[in-house]
């Protein structure tokens, strides 16, 4: 381990930085419309969803399970369960055309879900996880974490039980599938 390589909470909140980047840029196209603002608002909806998904995966896999375990069973729960909404929220947008007036609203929905998720996660899951392990442990958590979101699924999957053993024995199976549809669609591909 050296001293520059970041631990979980700093691999983990500059995703928060990034997704926060990505909803700024969102607002800003909120009620506007035209093909290239609708094309925009899809580049920017189909790489924060990939991103969310994969930092998700990760975070049930990897971070979560240690957090019951050793922090707060409560607080892994809740966590969950505010990637399930979040989840379906995605796979609403997923399913909608940007012309749609319901994209908006749905887009919305999300950054509000995330940036709950993200206040409520970084003062008091961080702190705890920061309280409870040693740096080699945060630093080993975020490596595994890393390698999870290399192979993680990237369209949500709301169906799948935000369980650890159950999202690392699916998830190669779903991160297949979805690598294959985003290939052939050319989805997270676009310039953003």
């Amino acid at each position: 381990m050296t001293e520059t390589e970041r631990d979980v909470v700093e691999l983990l909140s500059a995703d928060h930085r990034e997704f926060d980047r990505v909803f700024t840029e969102l607002e800003g196209l909120m009620g506007r419309t035209g093909e290239d603002v609708l094309a925009r608002k899809r580049a920017l909806v189909d790489e924060v969803s990939i991103g969310l998904v994969k930092h998700s995966v990760a975070e049930e896999t990897q971070v979560y399970p240690r957090v019951q375990d050793e922090v707060d069973a409560e607080e892994a729960e809740r966590s969950k369960h505010e990637h399930d909404l979040a989840e379906e929220t995605m796979k609403r947008l997923e399913r909608l055309d940007p012309a749609d007036e319901q994209y908006d609203v749905e887009i919305r929905t999300l950054i509000h879900e995330i940036r709950t998720h993200v206040e409520h996660e970084e003062s008091r899951m961080f702190t705890e996880l920061k309280a409870t392990f040693d740096r080699a442990q945060l630093v080993e958590m975020a490596r595994q974490v890393e390698r999870v979101k290399a192979i993680a699924p990237t369209r949500p999957h709301p169906l799948v039980p935000n369980e650890g053993g159950i999202r690392t024995a699916l998830g190669p199976v779903a991160a297949l599938v979805d690598h294959l549809r985003d290939a052939v669609s050319g989805r997270g591909k676009q310039d953003t």
